[in-house]
């Protein structure tokens, strides 16, 4: 038996890697970890980006829906926090983002179906650590296509997201 397997192995030597193949294996993937950090990175940086522009669709659409229903009368953007899941004073819960400026005045028009006025209507931003970097506005002017717009800041200034 132990004939047998000197023959399969080659005759009694030790068998392993060279110190030269180990090095090439730790090279390859050092290179592939040094590619791949920041593409995760940067899709990490994404995934919060669309967590807060989520938020802020929810909000957004709440406070169509109130002004809707009080159409030719002012609302109020915080009236519309419960039903985008925000607490009164404009927190989510958990704790992640707040809102830090709602506008009091949007209306719509009855006749017309014409939201009022071109403004920032409303700036979410992150309040925990991992998101603190992130601040979202929803920025309303009827004579743009489309009229509202959804502006981030990740920590270069706003810009259309």
């Amino acid at each position: 038996m132990a004939t047998r397997s000197r023959a399969l192995l080659g005759k009694g030597q030790d068998q392993g890697f060279t110190l030269i193949e180990l090095l090439i294996v730790i090279l390859i993937v050092g290179i592939l970890a040094a590619v791949a950090t920041p593409l995760y990175l940067g899709y990490v940086k994404d995934a919060k980006t669309a967590e807060a522009k989520a938020i802020a669709g929810s909000l957004w659409t709440a406070a169509q829906s109130n002004a809707m229903a009080r159409c030719d009368n002012n609302t109020d953007v915080k009236d519309a926090y419960p039903k985008a899941g925000f607490a009164a004073d404009g927190t989510t819960s958990p704790a992640r983002w707040t809102v830090t400026q709602a506008i009091s005045n949007l209306k719509v028009t009855c006749a017309t179906g014409a939201l009022t006025p071109d403004a920032t209507v409303f700036e979410i931003d992150g309040v925990a650590a991992d998101v603190s970097f992130i601040k979202v506005q929803l920025v309303y002017n009827s004579g743009n296509t489309p009229p509202s717009k959804l502006r981030c800041d990740t920590g270069g200034g706003f810009v259309d997201c």
